[in-house]
């Protein structure tokens, strides 16, 4: 999907949720449009990637994906491990099948994230949900995702840009 139809398409209801939860839409935005291939790889409403842990009552979709990690001894927090590699910044890259959240509404998925974002471990990064860049940058730092937050906050940012453009 191109950025122009993501917009279209998805803008509309994480501006609706955002009104309710105090999170910025194009910060949103653009976290759904980066974890989920611009809506392509988005799992049963789920834009985020938000995984499904133990202690998640509703429904759920096994998927086969990449998480990266500083070394390669990570391969216990998952059921299955396909294959381990390092990667060019040093990192490893696991493919994995991990469970993941399955939502029956976009909405119930956007509400879903800005409940997961509450969390404590993420509350310092609040004070910076209103900056692109520094929000994800904190909340990847708080381990949001596997990846490395600089580079995980300098891709949200470019993201948001060409979402601002369309």
């Amino acid at each position: 999907m191109k950025p122009a139809e993501f917009k279209r398409q998805y803008y509309p209801a994480i501006e609706r949720v955002c009104a309710e939860t105090g999170l910025n839409p194009l910060f949103v935005a653009a976290q759904a449009a980066l974890e989920s291939g611009w809506g392509d790889s988005a799992i049963g409403n789920n834009l985020f990637g938000i995984t499904a842990g133990d202690k998640w009552a509703g429904k759920r979709q096994t998927v086969r994906t990449f998480e990266y990690f500083p070394d390669d001894r990570q391969g216990f927090r998952f059921e299955r491990v396909y294959s381990i590699t390092r990667a060019s910044n040093g990192r490893f890259r696991y493919e994995v099948d991990r469970e993941f959240r399955d939502y029956d509404t976009l909405e119930d998925g956007i509400r879903d994230h800005a409940k997961v974002l509450s969390a404590k471990r993420y509350a310092s990064a609040m004070a910076y949900r209103n900056d692109v860049t520094r929000f994800a940058y904190e909340i990847a730092k708080a381990g949001y995702c596997t990846a490395d937050p600089t580079t995980y906050a300098d891709l949200i940012s470019d993201i948001a840009r060409m979402i601002e453009r369309v």
